[in-house]
């Protein structure tokens, strides 16, 4: 009979939940957001949290916690980062959706199985690219 570690379980390294990659994934596409818009950084970073706070209530998410994630996905110094963009989804995305949850549904039945079968409809797309760092300059910087 083996012995069950005393103390607290250890993560697995270099891998995160997926709720973890969605809350972080949701934070810096707001944050890209408002820095199109032209918001400074610190704004940027709340109306981050303010967001996923809105998308996923019971989602636990802070300043520091988006800070985090934009330091793990778009690492300093770096010229490629994660690019994740929202968008609405297309009537094409939407039909594959639904095809997608009836599959799901028949194969429960037949199969006996138990996979999870999303509920919603589709709200939002997220797509994810690697791209270019983008530069928001200051806006009271000096012009030489």
């Amino acid at each position: 009979m083996e012995r069950r570690q005393r103390g607290r379980p250890r993560k697995k390294q270099d891998a995160i939940l997926f709720w973890q990659f969605l809350r972080g994934a949701a934070a810096m596409c707001a944050y890209d957001e408002a820095r199109e818009r032209g918001e400074k950084h610190s704004v940027a970073v709340g109306q981050a949290v303010d967001f996923v706070k809105k998308l996923h209530p019971k989602m636990p998410i802070s300043e520091t916690e988006v800070k985090r994630a934009l330091a793990t996905w778009r690492p300093r110094g770096s010229s490629t980062i994660l690019r994740l963009e929202r968008s609405s989804p297309s009537e094409e995305d939407v039909v594959r959706h639904r095809w997608l949850r009836e599959e799901l549904a028949i194969l429960n039945e037949k199969k006996a199985l138990k996979l999870p079968i999303p509920q919603k409809e589709i709200i939002t797309r997220i797509i994810v690219r690697l791209g270019e760092r983008p530069d928001y300059p200051r806006h009271n910087r000096k012009i030489r």
